[in-house]
């Protein structure tokens, strides 16, 4: 096992660089402390029993004696973390350290900044939680998206999908990715995320996602109208034997104007049928129009990855580094 990153020391001969003042965490500045770490300019006074007890690099790093000249504050050693925040280390603490019994549901920047310490320090139990609730949220099959409804797992925040579509490419967690761009590209409403996307307004938003983005959304017009939305074709519905085909019809028509209406086509490639869309059709016809789209929806389902220039969803949980 690595040990943890060594402190900083500065040279003798090297001036003086300009720094910020240090500052003592006001919520984890435990009394009762007897390790020291330093991010950036922020001290957190913990316990080395604690660390030891989630992160297998702090335990190994423990083992080994320190250095005599150890700079020390209260006769605690400070060890200096390189590379890290003191956001990210706030959303670790604020896991290993709850207020609460129940902790609800994470923000983005709680599972950024967890997954991202508990991979540097080796802290399998709170990355596996964070790894389950993102794919659980963005699953990788049609089974599992239709248990839940959409933020079961993580809180719901504004703009949440661009900074969890960045985090998925930084993690490697290629799987979620599809469902991350569908909802994107789905949300076409006066403050949805594809306007963002196509006035090059989203923050944070990559080039690579906002491509992949802008093409899925043509191509899943495309497919949706040969697929899941085909049963609005006047030849196919009303069926041959509707014994209500003037209402049937006038129904159909309704939908057809209601649909094409909207300001920006909407992306429905996978939603859940509409209850209203059957409200006029017979019996009959709701039928064969449900039979073609539910198979319209797995087959929309099994390209979703390849419309947003992913390879296929096996592919994609192979490539899955976690």
């Amino acid at each position: 096992m690595n040990s943890a990153p060594p402190t900083k020391r500065r040279r003798t001969d090297d001036p003086d660089p300009p720094e910020s003042p240090l500052v003592r965490s006001t919520e984890y500045w435990f009394d009762d402390g007897n390790i020291i770490l330093q991010v950036e300019s922020t001290q957190f006074r913990l316990t080395k029993g604690m660390l030891s007890m989630h992160s297998n690099v702090f335990r190994d790093m423990f083992m080994i004696p320190l250095p005599p000249d150890q700079p020390t504050i209260e006769n605690c050693p400070v060890v200096t973390l390189s590379g890290d925040t003191p956001e990210d280390w706030n959303h670790l603490l604020g896991v290993m350290f709850p207020r609460s019994l129940l902790q609800g549901k994470p923000t983005a920047g709680l599972l950024a900044g967890v997954l991202r310490l508990s991979k540097k320090y080796d802290i399998p139990l709170f990355r596996e939680d964070c790894i389950w609730r993102l794919k659980a949220e963005f699953p990788s099959t049609l089974k599992e998206h239709d248990k839940f409804l959409s933020w079961a797992f993580i809180r719901d925040e504004s703009d949440i999908l661009f900074p969890l579509a960045s985090l998925a490419r930084e993690i490697g967690l290629h799987s979620i990715l599809p469902v991350i761009y569908y909802r994107i590209v789905a949300s076409t409403g006066e403050n949805g995320y594809m306007n963002m996307v196509l006035d090059e307004t989203a923050p944070g938003f990559s080039t690579v996602d906002r491509l992949a983005c802008m093409r899925g959304y043509i191509k899943l017009l495309d497919l949706q109208s040969q697929t899941t939305m085909s049963w609005l074709d006047v030849k196919k519905i009303p069926v041959g034997v509707c014994q209500q085909r003037p209402d049937c019809r006038k129904q159909m028509h309704k939908i057809i104007r209601d649909l094409h209406g909207a300001q920006r086509l909407e992306i429905s490639a996978i939603h859940e049928w509409v209850s209203d869309w059957d409200t006029d059709l017979c019996e009959l016809c709701t039928k064969e129009a449900l039979k073609i789209f539910q198979d319209g929806r797995k087959e929309c389902w099994n390209k979703l990855p390849s419309v947003f220039g992913l390879p296929e969803w096996d592919e994609l949980k192979r490539l899955d580094l976690e």
